[in-house]
């Protein structure tokens, strides 16, 4: 598919960020990744695609305001691993940015809640960059993933089912609502083909809404042999995951709103979601 859109990325060596680069350039846009280490692994395989890296930092704007110009889309995504604080001023300065240079299709990637003043730091920032892209008037998608497949495979988590638990910090029966990086990705081509169709849209995305016990089940089928929940203690989870995830996984075991509403959505506007299963199939080897 040949088209002449150019599309700045950030968190280009990430799960969503990477998956964005991948599939566009795929599709045949101008990929520009801003990255911190082009030298990386990851950074060098997007390079493979034909994407350009742009070694810079969305902490320091000048090393990539220049780039933002001859950018017909700007796919952004921020981390809260430096601090919310950081976090906002990276997608405020982005959005602001943006505005000056006249980027015709800016796309967020917020996050499941941010509307919900929940609380959570790290969630409720990004309803703060959500508003600030409108207040400003750009030309805006924006995309609220919710928990990705992709946590699975943090080391110790994948390392544990490997083994039979499933270890997490949310309780059995806790409902959540999950979706693969890659469909992201998948769902990022879309709406930068299809500007005038999503321009000014909030758009939820979720694959699959199980809870924890379901998610040991999904795992059991496909490794052929028996995963087993386990609750992580309190005092590991604030010990080894810090203060505001645990304040998030509170909110999710007593407070969390799901919509199987969302679901069917994301699967009408987006089809041929990944289900965790065919996931854990693409990504566990026992």
């Amino acid at each position: 598919m040949a088209n002449n859109k150019t599309i700045f990325v950030t968190g280009g060596t990430g799960n969503q960020g990477g998956a964005v680069a991948r599939n566009l350039a795929q599709q045949g846009f101008r990929v520009k990744v801003l990255t911190r280490n082009a030298n990386s692994n990851k950074a060098q395989n997007l390079k493979k695609l034909n994407v350009e890296l742009v070694q810079g930092d969305l902490n320091k704007p000048d090393t990539y305001r220049l780039h933002l110009k001859d950018a017909d889309g700007i796919f952004s995504v921020q981390t809260f691993e430096n601090g919310v604080d950081k976090e906002i001023n990276q997608g405020i300065t982005l959005a602001t940015l943006a505005k000056e240079v006249g980027t015709a299709h800016f796309l967020y990637s917020s996050v499941f809640g941010a509307q919900l003043n929940t609380g959570v730091r790290h969630i409720d920032s990004k309803f703060q960059n959500e508003n600030h892209i409108k207040q400003i008037g750009l030309p805006f998608t924006i995309i609220r993933p919710t928990s990705l497949y992709e946590n699975f495979l943090i080391p110790q988590v994948k390392k544990g089912i490997l083994k039979g638990k499933l270890v997490q910090p949310i309780g059995r029966d806790t409902i959540q609502q999950y979706v693969a990086a890659e469909d992201i990705g998948k769902a990022a081509v879309k709406i930068f083909l299809n500007s005038n169709k999503y321009l000014g849209k909030t758009i939820p995305l979720a694959a699959e809404q199980l809870s924890t016990r379901e998610v040991a089940d999904r795992f059991s089928k496909v490794l052929n042999k028996k995963v087993t929940y386990k609750k992580l203690p309190v005092f590991i989870t604030k010990l080894f995951l810090g203060k505001d995830l645990y304040k998030m996984f509170k909110w999710i075991d007593e407070k969390s709103i799901f919509q199987i509403e969302d679901v069917e959505l994301t699967k009408k506007e987006f089809p041929n979601l990944l289900s965790l299963q065919s996931w854990i199939g693409m990504n566990f080897k026992s």
